[in-house]
């Protein structure tokens, strides 16, 4: 199968221009008439997931994050990112990034975190816009808004720890930081996959008791506080972790007859003490 047409299939329901202007969604390194036959799918392109592809003639890496963030003005063997970059090339490996265009759509990793937890979502936490997605089950194209989070609305109170443990357990994580008396009840929740911490005064505004998100800091952490917005930080890896689980299944149903896996690299560059 062509890299264009198996690109061409994923921009249809994850559009790239649904990408912050930051972002470097998209195809980062690439020849768009080569064959693929084999894709590996993973959050992050690491030296170790590089080496695991090559040595199992993947043709095309997709990643969560984006592999070139900023920007490169050369490539040498120098530096990590050029010693990288060399070897997925002359491997003759493609990588394509599904970044924020893809935490912002329908049926994203934001939607696929809340339905983990057999939830469904109510509304969008933060809505940036509507564009056009390609409904594969109509084969017609729709117009809906997207953006970043979800909120769910549960209708009923419960209590916040069980509610988190039952969490941590679908998650397969230990520990976790909170802000916030765990034996409060919560009535809605939201989630902000990765780095969202930013996102609890929205959730203030909002009336959203607890926000599910990474990477909180300090001074977030004491001014979430005050606000009474209980926030659950399951880490940057801990809420992204599910990428390519979230998206394995769409990835087979367009590359019918090409090889799919899930990297086995465990890429979490923390240890818990």
């Amino acid at each position: 199968m062509k890299l264009k047409s198996i690109l061409d299939q994923i921009n249809k329901k994850y559009p790239e221009n649904l990408q912050y202007s930051w972002d470097n969604s998209g195809l980062n390194i690439g020849i768009l008439d080569s064959d693929v036959n084999k894709i590996m799918l993973t959050l992050e392109i690491t030296s170790d997931t590089v080496d695991e592809a090559v040595k199992k003639g993947v043709d095309l890496i997709i990643s969560h994050h984006p592999f070139m963030f900023s920007k490169v003005n050369q490539i040498t063997n120098k530096d990590l990112k050029g010693k990288l970059i060399y070897k997925l090339i002359k491997n003759d490996i493609n990588v394509y990034c599904m970044h924020t265009s893809y935490d912002v759509a329908e049926n994203g990793l934001n939607d696929y975190f809340v339905k983990l937890m057999s939830y469904k979502p109510s509304e969008i936490l933060d809505p940036v816009g509507v564009a056009e997605f390609y409904d594969a089950a109509t084969k017609t194209t729709v117009t809906k808004e997207y953006g970043l989070g979800r909120i769910v609305r549960l209708g009923e109170g419960l209590r916040a720890l069980d509610f988190l443990q039952n969490l941590k357990a679908a998650l397969k994580i230990e520990n976790i930081r909170l802000v916030g008396d765990p034996m409060n009840n919560i009535e809605s929740f939201a989630v902000v996959t990765g780095s969202g911490a930013e996102y609890f005064e929205m959730c203030h505004q909002k009336n959203v008791d607890l926000l599910i998100t990474g990477d909180m800091k300090y001074h977030q952490a004491i001014d979430s506080k005050e606000m009474g917005v209980m926030v659950a930080d399951f880490g940057h890896f801990g809420t992204e972790d599910i990428f390519a689980e979230s998206i394995i299944d769409f990835i087979r149903y367009i590359c019918e007859g090409c090889e799919i896996f899930k990297s086995d690299i465990y890429i979490n560059p923390f240890t818990n003490m």
